[in-house]
């Protein structure tokens, strides 16, 4: 419903977002009767079905973000458990220190998509990833009381 709205817009800003592919079946319906226009309808938002579409921010490919967010948890994790293993060594502050940047870099990355994405793609996301990130939040916290102990 979203993208035949979009495909049936004026905006220009609009209409840039739309594939070029999925652009030409929406034009070549112009001259169509109402029921062809339904198919060509349909047949622009089954070409499009990859891409997501927002009026009022940029395309994301939610696939790809997940991966490169679940990624950088995972050297968050790295991170910390090499930070851990060196405790009470000489080590122990740079590997702190790396671990403070990637759990830094995950938060920075993991918000930046979410103010990026509409209402129910946010939520989707924060319920797929989301506790995976706070989990790595607060053992990072736990880590720095550790310290002060």
């Amino acid at each position: 419903m979203l993208l035949r709205r979009l495909l049936l817009a004026s905006s220009s800003s609009v209409r840039a977002r739309i594939p070029a592919n999925c652009l030409a079946i929406h034009k070549a319906s112009l001259h169509l009767t109402r029921t062809e226009k339904q198919h060509a309808a349909l047949a622009a938002a089954l070409c499009a079905t990859n891409v997501r579409l927002y009026t009022s921010g940029p395309q994301v490919n939610l696939k790809e973000e997940i991966q490169k967010i679940t990624d950088l948890a995972m050297t968050a994790k790295d991170e910390m458990d090499f930070a851990e293993e060196s405790r009470n060594s000489v080590y122990y502050n740079d590997d702190k220190k790396a671990a403070q940047e990637a759990v830094d870099e995950l938060t920075n990355t993991y918000n930046g998509l979410l103010d990026r994405l509409g209402e129910q793609d946010k939520s989707s996301v924060d319920m797929s990833i989301g506790m995976k990130i706070k989990e790595i939040q607060t053992a990072y916290e736990i880590m720095t009381q550790n310290d002060l102990e």
